[in-house]
């Protein structure tokens, strides 16, 4: 008796935007609801719209084989393909992206629970400032008070510019700068403009988006900035967030966050410059090639660690702009 075999399905699932592939439809829905395909898909939209009219039959080919229907999907994979390099394993990558978008979501906490077990630490995390504050005054008081009746000599003397140099760190921050600006009301206060955009793409993402944060740290009073670095050698951060100052973490979250949000603000501005630069979607004009490099280093690295190695590299240029001066 014969029996009827299914053969097994081969079909595959592509993005041409983000040069994304999976034979599983779960993770081809899960790659379109990340925020890279969003914004890429969203500034690539006009001309996407404009190809699909004309049934465009032309295909760019790589030296390694590859195929490509837009010539934004081969320059992107031609900067991390060589004639040496073997195809990378594309199991390999959809686990990496995988992971990313996981780790993108977590970002974000949905759970009410969550949330409000994150509200009850900050605000237990504040109480344990205050107290801390209030132990080093009294410290400085006691130690003032014996200094002056000649009670100490100099074997306290080191003890004594330690609490001192402490104590000077929270009194600049709590008492010069209380009115200074929230971190998030920083990011939303800035007004990018077109030329911000394209000397990302010039210049590269570090350099790029380090110069739109410390060109608008610098239009700010010092007091006022929402970032200081008390010890530049150890890049010990500190950032006034919810109208608190507290030292970064040392995965610097709170920067990092900044930094991605003002990576967002300016891939929004490639729409705009699509409409000021009408000639972006002809391959051969020079305004191809610049939209090409704008849209690729906007985007930021290619991995989560070509991301956090950005991160640190903006976050240590900023640190030498925002250095608090000891006297």
């Amino acid at each position: 008796m014969a029996t009827n075999l299914v053969p097994k399905s081969s079909k595959k699932f592509r993005c041409e935007v983000c040069d994304f592939e999976t034979s599983r439809k779960s993770q081809y829905d899960r790659h379109n609801l990340t925020s890279k395909h969003q914004m890429a898909t969203n500034a690539t939209s006009w001309q996407h719209e404009k190809e699909t009219k004309v049934a465009v039959s032309k295909k760019y080919k790589c030296n390694c084989g590859k195929e490509y229907l837009h010539h934004c999907s081969m320059w992107k994979h031609r900067k991390k393909c060589t004639f040496e390099q073997d195809i990378e394993n594309t199991e390999e990558k959809e686990k990496e992206k995988e992971t990313k978008n996981k780790e993108a979501s977590m970002i974000i906490p949905n759970s009410p629970d969550v949330v409000m077990e994150l509200l009850k630490q900050h605000g237990e995390f504040k109480d344990l400032i205050k107290e801390q504050n209030k132990i080093i005054l009294e410290q400085n008081k006691q130690v003032c008070e014996l200094i002056s009746s000649g009670k100490i000599g100099n074997t306290t003397n080191s003890h004594n510019i330690t609490n001192k140099n402490k104590f000077n760190i929270n009194l600049f921050l709590n008492e010069q700068c209380k009115d200074a600006m929230n971190i998030m009301d920083f990011v939303n206060s800035l007004q990018l403009q077109l030329s911000d955009l394209e000397k990302v793409g010039e210049n590269g993402f570090v350099k790029g988006i380090s110069n739109i944060l410390i060109k608008n740290l610098k239009e700010l009073d010092i007091n006022k900035r929402p970032i200081h670095c008390s010890d530049l050698k150890r890049e010990t951060m500190y950032v006034k967030d919810e109208n608190t100052w507290e030292k970064e973490s040392g995965k610097k979250d709170k920067l990092t966050k900044m930094i991605q949000h003002v990576a967002h603000k300016n891939v929004k501005q490639i729409p705009e410059w699509q409409k000021e630069n009408p000639d972006f979607n002809h391959s051969e004009s020079i305004e191809s090639e610049k939209y090409l490099k704008i849209v690729g280093e906007s985007m930021g690295g290619s991995t989560e660690d070509d991301d956090i190695e950005n991160y640190n590299k903006i976050i240590k240029t900023i640190a030498k702009e925002v250095s608090i001066e000891k006297e």
